[in-house]
């Protein structure tokens, strides 16, 4: 019986030095329909500015440019913040007794993005020409 015991406390102890976990969550990711793979893909040339609001959603800054056509101007800012953790564990078993030792750590890191997107219109309100930007920081 005390051999059967020794075992499982062995195979314990091996399960618990080989445990180490990590995780990572993030945060701020907005699910948004204003991406570049999006502007590609959905806007283009002689697309209707009905369609646009369709594939974009309204803009945030209607101009009027000098030839007294419209420019749209969409601006997306999202910040990313991930956290990751990591630990273990570490235990022993003997005749006497045991233990477990532990330990965990962690960090952090934030980035930035921006992305603009400039729509301009000809006069029967079709686009004209699609341009972006975008930055990571």
């Amino acid at each position: 019986m005390n051999a059967k015991l020794s075992k499982f406390a062995m195979a314990l102890a091996i399960l618990a030095t080989l445990s180490a976990c990590q995780t990572t969550k993030q945060e701020g990711e907005k699910v948004d329909k204003l991406t570049v793979g999006v502007v590609q893909k959905e806007i283009k040339k002689g697309m209707p500015s009905t369609d646009v609001v369709v594939a974009l959603g309204s803009p945030n800054i209607v101009k009027t440019a000098p030839n007294g056509n419209e420019v749209w101007v969409y601006d997306k800012f999202s910040k990313e913040q991930v956290y990751q953790t990591a630990g273990g564990a570490l235990g022993y078993f003997s005749g006497n007794g045991g233990g477990v030792i532990s330990s965990e750590y962690g960090s952090s890191q934030v980035s930035s993005s921006t992305l603009t997107v400039i729509i301009k219109f000809d006069v029967a309100s079709n686009v004209e020409s699609i341009a972006y930007h975008r930055s990571k920081f």
